[in-house]
């Protein structure tokens, strides 16, 4: 404040605010107010030296330091939510696509028990219908013949000695192929 300015409050009975509204009006009109303080709205003066402040006081200084801060954290819990969220989403995309594959397992393994059950059964079938057709031909076959791999395919099929079980129980008394 100048020294003309000082002489015009000298003596005066005023109390502070208006003393502060007075100054606040001089300093507009002098242009020495500089800004106005982020946080409560006051006029900020230029200091005669260096730059002009940011903030008012330091309690206004302080209180956009906590805002601040809890800005950034709020981001950042707003950041690690919506990243949970989105591995929350890929962990049950991941459980689904899982449980649709091991269904898919079991489906394919029940298919080739099935399949499997199905041919030893046929297998059985033309062992059968050989012994009744023409019991000459099991007698007299080879080792490595069709008769002695059709009997390996109902033993691999099944439980081994299927196929001799088989033969005895229908009444085949001769040699079995091996």
């Amino acid at each position: 404040m100048g020294k003309k300015e000082n002489r015009q409050l000298i003596g005066l009975r005023m109390r502070a605010s208006e003393i502060k509204r007075r100054r606040y009006e001089l300093d507009k009109k002098y242009g020495r107010i500089d800004g106005v303080c982020p946080i409560c709205g006051k006029l900020i003066r230029k200091p005669k030296r260096g730059p002009t402040a940011r903030f008012c006081s330091s309690s206004c200084r302080q209180t956009y330091a906590r805002r601040k801060q809890e800005a950034i954290e709020f981001r950042k819990d707003k950041s690690a939510n919506l990243a949970v969220g989105q591995l929350m989403d890929q962990a049950n995309d991941y459980r689904g696509k899982a449980d649709r594959i091991r269904k898919r397992n079991l489906n394919a393994q029940q298919e080739i028990k099935q399949v499997r059950k199905t041919s030893r059964l046929a297998c059985m079938f033309q062992l059968k219908t050989i012994l009744e057709r023409d019991p000459e031909l099991i007698g007299n076959a080879p080792s490595d013949g069709y008769m002695a791999g059709l009997m390996d395919d109902i033993d691999r099929q099944g439980r081994p000695g299927d196929a001799e079980r088989l033969l005895r129980h229908n009444g085949y008394t001769g040699p079995i192929p091996r």
